[in-house]
């Protein structure tokens, strides 16, 4: 929080001193009604005219200099959070795929959304309430002690009191906010779950189901926050009690005075002033300060999401693609005990083409994943023409090759949108790429054209449609790579088979498939077909010689045909 109240220094700083004029301002009405008061019980009218048109200047200054001090709260509250969301979101997006993933995305959302409205809330509020009636404190403190110094130490005595208070309830309040956070975190996680499974709920009868799991969450997610609210309405419970405290012994004593000639009856309305705006700030600060403490877990999660970076080192050579791409002995697991991958060896030789098959769960994507930089931690070699890949040089696989996968994903925006993703790109560059992928015939129909608006996640488009402005998305980065990971295995055969074939064509493109769909005539025009089995490659050559060669090959062939 230090680098955005640094950022905010100077706005911040002309907030907190509007808000010491305005609270310095508030304090002195106890001098006022006390001067007020003792000029009333002497009947001076000339003076209490006076007082009166002093009173009412006093008091639109006063009005004023309150609104600027709310109004320059709420400007630099909305521009640290304004700060905070988008540096939180930088840090997630700046995460590589693996890290990423390690995480479900509505924590993500919960962190940007749950987590920085506590932060406002428990937080920078409090804050800005905490200075301003500190001021009011220690202001009316020096005022009372103009007034009369033994009620001030009587007051002291009893304010001492109530410094027990945020010490005792802290560090519980901090343990349930903390557990609070994470059950809104998991509220939203099974949010997202439950809406992006409604075609499954309706399909499959699953409403009683659902509406149970999410009352059962939504359930979890109010009794954490009601413990929180408990300890909450405990501390301002105990805080508004020894506040009625001080007040009572400001009163007592202060009238005992009067009867002793002490002190004036205007002494005593001053007085009385004043252990309110005692009583009222502390109550206010000690209620405060447990909520301030309490989200510290919060502040840190923030930081580490916001400051997130992969660490990048100064490279002579950077990675390039000229010549080939090559595992040796590279092995792979997921958690570290059961290998996904083991002892794979092959080369991917640029400009050809290569198709990868073999049953669910041999190793397929994540041999692809390797290559392409998505995970690190594995053992062996990945070279790119004889250079080793690994962590300071992942970001240069990016540059290298596109992927298609079997689920594509699209924005809410039109076709261009998802095809350019915000690049700029020459009109010919676009026609091209929307030739290729064979897009073209459907955008002429369209009236909009490439502007056609492709709702929600592509809900305006079929299966096919999606597919091929994915392959055009990839084609128009002319990447020297191109990864089909079942990229069609989601669209019917004949659109399939059309967009695969238009990608063999191509002799320039390096092209590596994964897939189920097994036609003959398809693997016939690879130059290599690598064949796994239990994360290892049992066969590596053309689809004619491998059929002859690879008894193995040859029966997962008939079983799939």
């Amino acid at each position: 929080m230090k680098t955005y109240f640094k950022d905010n220094k100077f706005l911040l700083s002309l907030t907190v001193l509007i808000g010491i004029i305005s609270s310095l301002g508030y304090v002195f009405i106890a001098i006022l009604l006390q001067q007020l008061l003792d000029i009333v019980m002497a009947g001076n009218m000339e003076k209490f005219t006076r007082v009166i048109i002093f009173s009412l200047v006093y008091f639109a200054i006063l009005g004023i200099f309150l609104f600027l001090q709310s109004l320059f709260e709420k400007k630099v509250i909305c521009k640290i959070m304004r700060q905070i969301r988008s540096d939180t979101f930088r840090g997630i997006v700046n995460h590589s795929i693996e890290d990423f993933n390690k995480n479900n995305s509505a924590d993500y959302i919960s962190s940007i959304t749950n987590d920085v409205k506590i932060l406002e809330d428990n937080f920078l509020l409090p804050l800005f309430e905490v200075i301003q009636y500190s001021v009011i404190f220690i202001s009316s403190l020096a005022v009372m002690i103009y007034f009369d110094a033994i009620v001030t130490v009587c007051v002291i005595v009893a304010i001492g009191l109530m410094f027990v208070v945020p010490s005792l309830i802290g560090g519980v309040l901090e343990k349930q906010q903390n557990q609070f956070s994470e059950k809104l975190s998991d509220f939203t996680v099974s949010l997202k779950d439950i809406l992006s499974g409604f075609e499954i709920i309706k399909s499959y009868s699953m409403k009683k189901y659902i509406i149970y799991r999410f009352d059962k969450s939504n359930q979890d997610t109010i009794n954490a926050k009601y413990s929180v609210d408990k300890l909450i309405a405990l501390n301002e419970g105990l805080s508004s009690f020894l506040a009625l405290i001080v007040q009572v012994v400001v009163l007592f004593l202060s009238a005992y005075f009067i009867i002793k000639g002490r002190i004036t009856v205007g002494a005593l309305l001053g007085m009385v002033q004043v252990g309110n705006n005692l009583a009222n700030p502390l109550l206010m600060i000690f209620t405060n300060i447990p909520k301030i403490k309490s989200v510290q877990p919060i502040v840190k999660k923030l930081h580490d999401l916001s400051t997130y970076t992969k660490d990048e080192v100064l490279r002579k050579n950077s990675l390039a693609f000229n010549g080939y791409i090559s595992a040796k002995n590279l092995s792979f697991s997921y958690d570290k005990q059961v290998e996904v991958l083991h002892g794979i060896d092959c080369t991917i030789e640029k400009g050809k083409k290569y198709v990868i098959v073999g049953k669910s769960g041999c190793g397929k994507t994540t041999l692809i994943k390797l290559l392409s930089g998505c995970y690190t931690g594995y053992s062996g070699n990945i070279l790119y023409d004889g250079n080793k890949l690994n962590s300071p040089n992942k970001s240069d696989v990016v540059l290298l090759s596109s992927t298609i996968h079997q689920n594509v994903y699209m924005f809410d925006e039109t076709i261009n949108d998802n095809i350019c993703l915000h690049e700029d790109y020459p009109d010919e560059i676009v026609t091209k790429a929307v030739k290729e992928s064979g897009l073209d015939e459907f955008i002429s129909k369209l009236p909009e054209g490439l502007k056609y608006k492709v709702g929600e996640n592509g809900s305006n488009l079929s299966g096919g449609q999606k597919q091929r402005i994915a392959v055009a998305r990839a084609m128009i980065r002319n990447k020297p790579i191109l990864i089909l990971d079942e990229g069609t295995s989601a669209i019917d055969m004949q659109t399939a088979y059309d967009i695969e074939s238009r990608l063999l064509a191509m002799k320039s493109l390096t092209l590596i498939t994964i897939t189920h769909n097994i036609k003959k005539e398809l693997l016939q025009l690879y130059d290599n077909v690598i064949y796994m089995e239990n994360g290892t490659i049992q066969g590596n050559d053309s689809f004619n010689k491998l059929i002859k060669t690879s008894q193995e090959f040859s029966k997962y062939i008939e079983v799939v045909k």
